[in-house]
């Protein structure tokens, strides 16, 4: 009689009744929930953030301007207290020059010069009395500081000039036909209309001296029957840097903009006018905002208008398919003058402060959840033994054991295929193998890496390569000689990489991105790094000989070596991951393999990986160098090789290299060539020597400034 035939039952008619009203509920419930709340938090966390944002830009202009006007303030109470006024810095003839007067103008000096250097937002301080009389401190956009006296009565358009030492001392008196009138200027008219100590702003203009525009803050005080002025300058480009500044941004992508109360543009927000010519960019300022060739802020202002919004106003628009939000908040000068900062505001960038909101949803979920796994838990037995023996299964997978194939013993037709599912997913990872590393995959899967995107700060010895002449290379063959003779290359290199422990990152086109010490850590990751491209070079050596039989070229390799920290782990998207390295030492290390190039050498490495190798190589001290993207100088070595396996006139050649790179250093360039000189003569294709030689003779002829030091700049990139 035969066996009678189990009858599969599907799994989804078996929970389908008992889980579908319990998950809808659930569903819906925090569906609504998550809705409704994230609605509330989000306009009400995206509308105090940015009116907190607009109060913490007005008291950072506060902090900004409070050096002019405390500046106003403090030579008020010099001169009330006598300590400041014009005395003998005006006077005498015209085109003449008293001996006072210098003495005079360092007195002043003294009192004023310091105003301009503790403070960038200050550009110049004015005196001027009733008479027509003046006395300017200016800083130039070079950093020089110069003086300028004008006395109307006496000398008419005729003004003296000075240049201002480091220590206020005047120095080189000139005589220019300036027609400058103190008494005309808006800041002195404000000053002389207000009463006396009273702390005056002007609206923006023209200044007469330099043409920049700016505002000036000014006050007065009697000096017996003469009133004098004293005045305050502040560019508009110095209110510009402090709206671009990163310090008073309210989020990373948030624009900040100073306009007059009209809604004119006094302070750029960033990305208005890095790209300009500074002659084009001051023709932004004193534009209106609904003008400024900026989406977000143009938007935001015409958002604005249309509302007819008060002068303290926070809101919402739209810009470039994007929700932003806005805050206008008036800044108070004085009783008749007033700026106003707009703040503006991605709603993106205020998202990641709902984490209240996401709280209450995780509740809900949590509790929604629960309720279903307890529920759960009761039907459980008696799906448990196909379930565990699944989860065997998979555990073998995830360990990429293939050795094992027990079959899976199921009566609900799901689990059926779910076990066929994993046979399938077995012969599929076989397969998959062949172009993973196994090993490598292990070690990540036990580390927990594919888990998630991220990743970990590690430091790390970081290797570039790249086959000099790539492109006449790949010129000269076709596609499929050449793919060929590429996979023999790479072959080669990957194995000798993965002998010393490498990752082998990525290959892109002819270079290999490899890294050591992760994601297994490695104490002498230096070391092996070197040894690996020494057995790179080795494997290379070998097969040149086949090559050069079949009339293959011989792919000439460089090497570039850094070692330092780095972000590695699982890198790029859900849907796609690449277990990589980023950060600087990466670009470090390509930029070191184009390097080579430049210094005639097959390997440069940093000053790291020189002394985390130890003592077991040869070395030669190629430079002191800045790559591009850094600023902080480096010493570059090039890796001769292990002891014993570089030729004796290679190393006495690296070492009569160094020591004329030691009298270059110490600007001895004459004993320098002759070194180089000499050594050229034992190795006259010495890459760094002939570069050396090059430069050293340019100095010579065109002997370099005093403060030169031997540090070499280079653009390259990778």
């Amino acid at each position: 009689m035969p066996a009678a035939r189990t009858h599969a039952v599907s799994l989804r008619t078996s929970l389908l009744r008992s889980f579908a009203l319990l998950i809808l509920l659930s569903s819906l419930t925090v569906l609504v929930l998550m809705w409704v709340r994230s609605l509330e938090v989000e306009k009400d966390l995206s509308g105090r953030l940015t009116g907190r944002g607009t109060e913490r830009a007005s008291r950072e202009l506060e902090a900004f301007l409070e050096p002019a006007r405390s500046g106003t303030l403090m030579a008020l109470a010099w001169g009330r207290s006598g300590q400041l006024g014009l005395g003998d810095v005006v006077g005498g003839d015209p085109g003449t020059t008293r001996a006072g007067q210098t003495s005079a103008a360092a007195r002043l000096n003294a009192l004023l010069l310091p105003f301009l250097r503790v403070s960038s937002a200050l550009s110049s301080v004015q005196l001027a009395d009733g008479d027509g009389r003046g006395f300017l401190v200016l800083q130039l956009p070079d950093g020089r500081v110069v003086n300028r006296i004008v006395d109307r009565a006496s000398w008419g358009t005729s003004t003296l000039w000075f240049d201002v030492a480091a220590d206020g001392m005047p120095s080189s008196p000139t005589w220019k036909d300036v027609d400058y009138e103190p008494r005309r200027r808006a800041w002195y008219e404000l000053a002389a209309a207000a009463p006396p100590g009273e702390v005056c702003w002007t609206d923006a203009y023209t200044f007469a001296t330099t043409k920049d525009l700016g505002i000036t803050v000014s006050g007065r005080w009697r000096a017996g029957e003469q009133d004098v002025v004293v005045a305050f300058d502040v560019l508009l480009n110095d209110l510009s840097l402090f709206t671009q500044d990163e310090a008073s941004r309210v989020s990373a992508n948030a624009l900040t903009v100073i306009a007059t109360r009209d809604g004119r543009v006094l302070g750029l927000p960033r990305g208005a006018a890095e790209t300009m010519e500074p002659t084009a960019a001051r023709a932004l300022y004193l534009r209106p905002l609904i003008d400024l060739d900026v989406a977000a802020v143009r938007d935001g202002a015409r958002a604005r208008a249309q509302a007819s919004g008060a002068a303290d106003a926070v809101f919402s628009y739209e810009s470039g398919g994007d929700d932003w939000w806005a805050g206008f908040r008036e800044h108070a000068l004085d009783a008749k003058h007033a700026l106003e900062i707009g703040v503006f505001v991605p709603s993106a960038d205020l998202l990641a402060e709902v984490h209240q909101q996401r709280l209450f949803i995780l509740v809900a979920t949590a509790v929604a959840l629960l309720a279903a796994l307890l529920y759960s838990l009761v039907l459980s037995r008696s799906y448990s033994r196909p379930i565990e023996a699944l989860v065997q299964q998979s555990s073998r997978i995830r360990d990429l054991d293939f050795a094992s194939d027990d079959q899976v013993d199921a009566r609900l037709k799901e689990f059926q295929a779910l076990a066929q599912a994993q046979r399938q997913s077995v012969a599929a990872l076989q397969s998959f193998s062949r172009y993973v590393p196994v090993e490598v995959v292990r070690q990540l899967v036990g580390a927990g890496e594919v888990a998630r995107i991220g990743g970990r700060t590690e430091t790390l010895s970081v290797l570039f390569t790249d086959i000099a002449g790539f492109t006449s290379i790949a010129e000269g063959m076709t596609p499929q000689a050449l793919a060929d003779h590429m996979a023999s290359y790479f072959q080669a290199l990957i194995e000798a990489l993965h002998g010393t422990g490498a990752t082998v990152d990525k290959i892109v086109g002819d270079a290999i991105v490899a890294f050591w010490g992760a994601p297994r850590r490695l104490e002498d990751h230096a070391a092996r790094a070197v040894r690996g491209v020494l057995q790179c070079r080795r494997a290379l050596e070998v097969l040149r000989g086949p090559w050069r039989q079949q009339g293959l070229p011989e792919l000439p390799t460089r090497f570039g070596l850094s070692l330092g920290p780095v972000v590695v782990g699982n890198i790029g998207a859900p849907s796609r991951l690449a277990y990589t390295a980023i950060g600087d030492t990466m670009n470090v290390a390509s930029r070191l393999e184009a390097l080579n190039k430049e210094y005639g050498t097959r390997v440069l490495v940093d000053d790291a990986i020189r002394q985390g190798a130890g003592d077991g190589f040869l070395w030669r001290r190629v430079d002191h160098i800045v790559v591009l993207g850094k600023t902080s100088p480096m010493l570059v070595h090039e890796l001769l090789g292990a002891p014993g396996d570089v030729p004796a006139e290679l190393v006495a050649a690296a070492a009569g290299y160094e020591k004329a790179w030691d009298a270059y250093a110490q600007r001895d360039f004459a004993r320098a060539r002759e070194l180089l000189d000499e050594l050229l003569v034992a190795a006259p294709s010495d890459g760094p020597s002939l570069r050396l030689r090059g430069v050293v003779q340019q100095l010579i002829d065109e002997p370099p400034p005093p403060d030169w030091t031997a540090v070499t700049w280079h653009a390259v990139k990778a």
